[in-house]
């Protein structure tokens, strides 16, 4: 019971933090509460986890979400942001299924090859903190509002979180960067790449945990750890990107993710 309170806890504190909340569930389980059980055990754990977060996710853009389901029965405006945002998360969340089933095909490979996925990595941290110097010396920062949504936004976010699915690559961080590359103003970089992992984790849970979701078993207490917990960090989270410089956000979110990956490699 205690060891699901706490990987809840920590899937609830790392989901919005660019490092890997599954890979850190993982290794918790592993080496905090030595369990056995086979990497792909280890991974729907992780991935049962995520519920929690999903549904924090949920709590705190339940306004946004409203807006983009009235959206729907609204006609006579094809053109209205819920419509570009509903358009934009069924596009990315069909190509995050299908670039899934590729790259869970090359998992093998990433594995035997760890420093390439650490690599690649530290790529998008220098990516990020690049982004965020150039942020602070831009007159101003991205501009983009989900109101500029467009396909190839969908196409390119999707693409980019398929390669999430590998335990290690920070869902967070990746989608973070992407969005920052396609000029999106400082709020809404967030909030897609939070709205972004809610239907991944509803449609991932319902494939690889159904049974489990149809079970009252103690692993719901770790759901509902990460929920608490995450409601209370994405709130911390989005109060304090209001006060700050973008670019100092990006330059901090890069720099913690190099030193994750760093203490990773060393470890």
């Amino acid at each position: 019971m205690i060891e699901h309170i706490i990987l809840g806890a920590i899937q609830g504190i790392t989901e919005w933090i660019p490092v890997s909340s599954k890979a850190c569930v993982i290794a918790a389980r592993v080496h905090l509460f030595h369990n056995s059980g086979t990497l792909n055990e280890l991974i729907n754990y992780a991935l049962f986890l995520h519920l929690g977060t999903g549904l924090a996710a949920i709590v705190y853009f339940r306004a946004d979400i409203a807006r983009i389901l009235l959206a729907c029965t609204r006609f006579n405006e094809p053109e209205s942001e819920g419509r570009k945002v509903l358009l934009f998360l069924f596009t990315v969340t069909l190509l995050t299924a299908f670039g899934q089933v590729l790259v869970t095909k090359a998992s093998d490979l990433a594995y035997r090859a760890p420093h390439a996925k650490a690599a690649i990595t530290c790529l998008i941290a220098t990516f990020l903190i690049v982004a965020g110097f150039l942020q602070l010396k831009a007159k101003a920062a991205g501009k983009r509002t989900p109101k500029d949504l467009n396909l190839i936004d969908g196409i390119f976010l999707g693409i980019v979180q398929a390669f999430t699915c590998l335990p290690g690559l920070s869902r967070a961080g990746t989608t973070m960067a992407a969005l920052s590359l396609r000029n999106f103003d400082q709020e809404h970089t967030l909030k897609l790449s939070f709205l972004m992992s809610i239907p991944v984790i509803v449609l991932g849970n319902i494939i690889k945990n159904h049974a489990l979701l149809l079970t009252a078993r103690t692993e719901w207490l770790g759901v509902l750890a990460a929920f608490i917990v995450g409601t209370l960090s994405i709130g911390i989270l989005m109060n304090w990107v209001k006060k700050v410089n973008f670019g100092v956000f990006l330059i901090c979110i890069g720099s913690l993710l190099a030193l994750a990956t760093i203490l990773g490699a060393i470890d």
